[in-house]
């Protein structure tokens, strides 16, 4: 590496931005790829649910294909879970409507968290 080379690194090197994880709203895609193992076992939700004031209504992420130059698009499958219930039997379904609207991670209630562990 050339010794300008060498500057221009040494002198931005403390104005690159870090990748953060942030609770600001996404596409679902954009949520998925700043988590762990693209948001593999994450819970996640809409946050058209939350203002619409429905209560244990998301997605534990089980799958996630990541495509496109900045990996924004793809196809995430999951279990869904509706006002604390699990539909389909527990068999993970593709999750619709990840570029539609803004997804932000979700922590289930304890409520909730207390009834799944009974029921197993």
């Amino acid at each position: 590496m050339s010794a300008i080379a060498k500057e221009i690194l040494s002198k931005s090197a403390s104005t690159v931005p870090l990748i953060t994880r942030s609770t600001q709203p996404k596409n679902l895609y954009k949520a998925l790829k700043v988590m762990d193992q693209n948001g593999v076992g994450e819970t996640v939700t809409t946050t058209k649910l939350l203002n619409k004031g429905f209560k244990d209504c998301y997605y534990k992420v089980t799958k996630v294909k990541l495509r496109g130059p900045e990996l924004n698009h793809g196809r995430a499958y999951g279990i869904e879970v509706w006002n604390g219930k699990v539909l389909n039997n527990g068999q993970p379904v593709e999750i619709r409507g990840g570029l539609k609207w803004n997804w932000i991670k979700y922590t289930p209630t304890t409520e909730h968290v207390a009834q799944q562990v009974k029921a197993e």
